[in-house]
């Protein structure tokens, strides 16, 4: 097969100079349509400060939504010169808002950190920070109903009781189970520095049940004191905390690039349908390399299709003719080349060509910049990536070599990306506003 088709570096700039003029946390919407999609929509203003954001299904379309947390005014911590906003933009497009210190328990000092979603009696919740104290937070819980987000109160007014956090020798936290929401307030004995955990001596926990009119105060649990703190959460595992966008990934010092990866559309995740994993230290194949650099990238020409052989049914069959099409891939079989391989994992060596193809690198800084690289065929593009300053090296804090025959992970491919992607678009500050804590 003989084909020369256009590089298209003028069109990657123009897509990219679009890109950082799209509305803040904007995510792609793929053929989703929704009843909301012809009312006003809300968007977030230019000069919101982003607390919190991460994607997950609130309308229960299987679809991920990002939820997002921001704040209008004075900088942080003075958050009573605030106000704060929860926001939710569903898969098509459509947004509605919400003000959170127009709720008058926590109109004193309002934030917009959403939490997580959780499931409880058949509903979807979205777990909200709103009040900030020293050594606390104050949380509130949203339905998104009828294009709208609902505080859910207490069925007798009000809203229930959770806090996270505490001071040295007292503290609280919160658990989501699947129809209650139950509070715990902590007492912890006074332990020798050599103790190896904390003895829970005396607490309550208080349990709020869900039902249709709201939650519903319905009594304390018996928690068999005196406990160890870990093995009380073992049974009471805090869910206040922020999460992300996948499962899996919690810890990792990849979670922030993965996030980034899933917020931009570039990923869904790795367990279809549900999606809620990652799979961060599985080998990414040619075929969902392929996946990555078309979505991040935005290729649509496709040259006519059937580019090679050997990927006919498989899902990524169209992405890896785009990728032919814009010349970043020549296949996988020289000097043939009409077969792309698209199941086979692919090293970082040839991660470092795909990238450097793509984007159009030529400087290479006066090359030589790792000493493990010596003769690889992929030497010329590893130099120039590390010019371009997307990789800094396998071996930090040395960081001289770049493990060239080396399985490239989902995790990393993650943190390549937005690196890459960080110097096409001008610079940390076109998405840092989205992902950076």
């Amino acid at each position: 097969m003989s084909r020369s088709p256009p590089r298209g570096r003028q069109l990657l700039l123009v897509v990219w100079m679009v890109a950082t003029l799209l509305p803040l946390g904007s995510a792609p919407a793929v053929g989703v349509a929704t009843e909301c999609d012809g009312l006003p929509d809300a968007a977030i203003p230019a000069e919101a400060f982003i607390a919190a954001r991460f994607l997950a299904d609130v309308d229960g379309d299987g679809n991920r939504d990002v939820i997002t947390g921001y704040e209008i005014g004075g900088p942080r911590p003075n958050y009573r010169e605030q106000d704060a906003y929860l926001h939710v933009e569903l898969a098509s497009g459509w947004g509605t808002v919400f003000q959170l210190d127009t709720i008058e328990e926590f109109s004193d000092l309002p934030i917009a950190e959403p939490a997580r979603v959780v499931a409880m009696a058949g509903r979807l919740l979205i777990v909200t920070a709103v009040q900030v104290g020293a050594n606390s937070r104050d949380f509130v819980f949203f339905e998104f109903v009828d294009c709208s987000l609902i505080p859910v109160e207490l069925a007798g007014g009000g809203y229930p009781e959770v806090l996270a956090g505490g001071a040295a020798t007292h503290r609280e936290w919160f658990v989501c189970r699947s129809d209650d929401v139950v509070m715990l307030e902590l007492q912890r004995a006074s332990l020798a520095d050599e103790e190896p955990q904390e003895l829970i001596v005396d607490g309550t926990a208080t349990v709020y049940r869900l039902e249709s009119a709201g939650f519903r105060r319905t009594g304390t649990l018996e928690l068999g004191l005196p406990r160890t703190e870990s093995d009380l959460s073992r049974d009471f595992p805090d869910c206040s905390h922020f999460v992300g966008a996948f499962v899996d990934d919690d810890g990792s010092i990849f979670e922030r690039s993965i996030d980034w990866l899933a917020e931009e559309g570039i990923t869904t995740g790795c367990n279809p349908p549900l999606n809620d994993r990652f799979c961060p230290e599985r080998p990414v194949t040619r075929g969902e390399i392929a996946a990555f650099l078309v979505r991040a990238l935005g290729f649509v020409d496709d040259g006519g299709g059937d580019w090679f052989t050997d990927d006919d049914g498989s899902v990524f069959e169209g992405d890896i003719d785009r990728l032919a099409t814009a010349e970043v891939t020549k296949g996988c079989n020289p000097p043939v080349n009409d077969r792309f391989c698209p199941d086979r994992p692919v090293t970082r060596g040839e991660m470092a060509a795909f990238l450097v193809r793509a984007l159009g690198f030529v400087d290479d800084g006066g090359g030589d910049w790792f000493t493990d690289d010596d003769g690889s065929v992929f030497e010329g593009d590893i130099d120039r990536l590390a010019a371009a300053g997307v990789t800094r090296g396998c071996n930090p804090p040395a960081n001289d070599r770049f493990c060239p025959g080396e399985l490239l992970t989902r995790a990393q491919m993650s943190a390549f990306l937005m690196r890459t992607l960080d110097r096409v678009g001008g610079g940390e500050a076109n998405w840092c506003r989205s992902v950076c804590p």
